[in-house]
């Protein structure tokens, strides 16, 4: 089997996760060996996406969360979501996937941020939220969904400054109970 020596994007579409070397599958495609991130292995079944949040009626809460959900993913586009990394290692320059340049910071903290929540992060944290929505949606009334529903409304709290948010989202302790 051959190994994954340098490291290279996953191939598996919609992922683009870097797979660090040693790391993930390699599995033969049309065009020779193809690197997969551990998350793609074909033995495992095929990777859970999130459904079109267009595709229904949503409740009040959902829809806020998929438009801001939308306006993140939109930005992190905009940059061409790419993957952000240090170079070199643990310096104050961040690089894309490319080898260009992103920042210089003076701030080493700074870069980490930066190089943490690049667009490629953005997107798969967007993704993740969105399947909390997807499981909210499609659970049957009872105990799950109401904890589905507790899940969905602390994600949408961190929005809790927008123009459009309604307090009665906001979680709050029970009184006495």
């Amino acid at each position: 089997m051959a190994s994954n020596k340098y490291g290279a994007l996953c191939a598996a579409e919609l992922c683009a996760t870097f797979v660090p070397p040693g790391g993930g599958i390699l599995v033969r495609g049309e065009n020779g060996w193809l690197t997969y991130c551990p998350d793609d292995d074909p033995a495992l079944g095929p990777r859970r996406f999130s459904v079109d949040p267009e595709e229904g009626d949503h409740e009040p809460m959902v829809a806020f969360l998929h438009a801001r959900l939308d306006e993140e993913e939109d930005t992190a586009g905009a940059a061409g979501v790419t993957d952000w990394r240090h170079w070199p290692a643990r310096s104050q320059r961040v690089v894309d996937d490319h080898g260009e340049l992103v920042v210089a910071c003076p701030l080493r903290d700074v870069a980490d941020q930066i190089a943490t929540w690049g667009p490629m992060s953005v997107v798969a944290n967007v993704e993740a939220r969105r399947m909390v929505l997807d499981l909210y949606e499609q659970a049957t009334v009872g105990p799950v969904r109401d904890a589905h529903r507790e899940a969905v409304r602390a994600l949408v709290m961190a929005y809790r400054d927008h123009v459009d948010y309604d307090t009665a989202w906001t979680l709050r302790n029970r009184v006495g109970g």
